[in-house]
């Protein structure tokens, strides 16, 4: 039931609960378990208890969204989207931009090739410097499904095939002033890359 209160001007909302059955429950914690609850303790300035079942809902929500994606999937996603920086687009979207760009001009595709080579940086800063690596963490976006076919060979197997071009001209930038020399090869709906 949710109940306002009128409290000097302001008004409060809070919620009524009927009476769950509370079972009493005796835990071991280490230290670092002890310093967490702490920690929450002060944030939402509640019980231990109320932080251990916060915990517990926590967990449980986990859990269900891990039965859908890893959970370094759902990091990545956070990463690519709690900073406001990238758009979650509908594949049919994306086919349509690509199919009405056509070829698009040479201002578009060395701005492509100059955001590629801006995501080197940006990537680097965060520890994402291995070829595989920086592989893995772009196929999240669903550009391209990756096949590791070696250690330095890799299969890029497009979403969409009018999003070659730009897919391709993103990594030549990326990889433009990269440590090693990565080739980008085109095929049909594939991109090949090799670190040589």
């Amino acid at each position: 039931m949710l109940i306002f209160v009128d409290i000097k001007d302001y008004i409060v909302l809070t919620y009524q609960r009927k009476k769950d059955t509370m079972e009493r429950l005796s835990v071991s914690l280490d230290g670092k378990s002890i310093s967490t609850i702490k920690k929450y303790l002060t944030k939402y300035n509640t019980s231990q208890a109320d932080i251990i079942r916060r915990a517990l809902n926590c967990l449980e929500s986990m859990e269900d969204a891990t039965e859908k994606a890893p959970l370094q999937d759902i990091l990545t996603y956070i990463d690519y989207l709690a900073n406001k920086e990238h758009l979650i687009i509908d594949i049919a979207h994306w086919k349509s931009i690509f199919a009405e760009i056509g070829e698009g001009s040479k201002k578009f595709w060395d701005e492509v090739y100059t955001i590629g080579d801006g995501h080197r940086e940006e990537y680097f800063d965060k520890g994402i410097r291995d070829v595989k690596q920086v592989l893995e963490y772009v196929e999240k976006t669903n550009w391209y499904k990756l096949n590791i076919d070696s250690k330095q060979s890799f299969t890029l197997v497009m979403a969409v095939l009018e999003s070659t071009k730009f897919i391709k001209t993103f990594f030549e930038g990326f990889f433009s002033k990269y440590p090693q020399r990565v080739e980008i090869t085109e095929e049909y709906m594939k991109l090949r890359i090799n670190v040589r």
